[in-house]
């Protein structure tokens, strides 16, 4: 066995390790609910560089920019979903205050023509 295989293993299983630790980092951050999972938040976690994850893990990182987008186009469409229902329920709302007036113009009506009558 060569020098340089074993350096080679050696190497190999610290990326291994390296990859473990960010993988559990980054799920812990999901579980705690953080709205955008940062670089400097895993490399903090992980007791790595940002430059060892660009250089190593740029996998990781494009997953998560990829939930990421995904979770801005969802956010984008819900929006655009209440946006939605607040115009129909503001729609619903004035042709009921409509509605309103008339029954009130009619109350009035009614009252005049009730005093009229005795």
């Amino acid at each position: 066995m060569a020098k340089g295989d074993s350096l080679k293993r050696y190497k190999e299983e610290q990326k291994i390790q390296t990859r473990k630790k960010l993988e559990e980092a980054i799920r812990e951050l999901k579980a705690s609910g953080g709205a955008k999972i940062t670089v400097d938040q895993l490399a903090t976690l992980c007791g790595i560089s940002r430059a060892t994850i660009y250089a190593n893990y740029k996998d990781l990182l494009e997953n998560l920019s990829d939930r990421s987008t995904t979770s801005m186009k969802i956010q984008a469409n819900t929006s655009k979903a209440k946006d939605a229902i607040i115009a129909d329920l503001r729609e619903e709302n004035k042709k009921l205050r409509l509605a309103n007036n008339a029954l009130m113009d009619q109350i009035v009506g009614m009252k005049i023509l009730l005093e009229k009558t005795t």
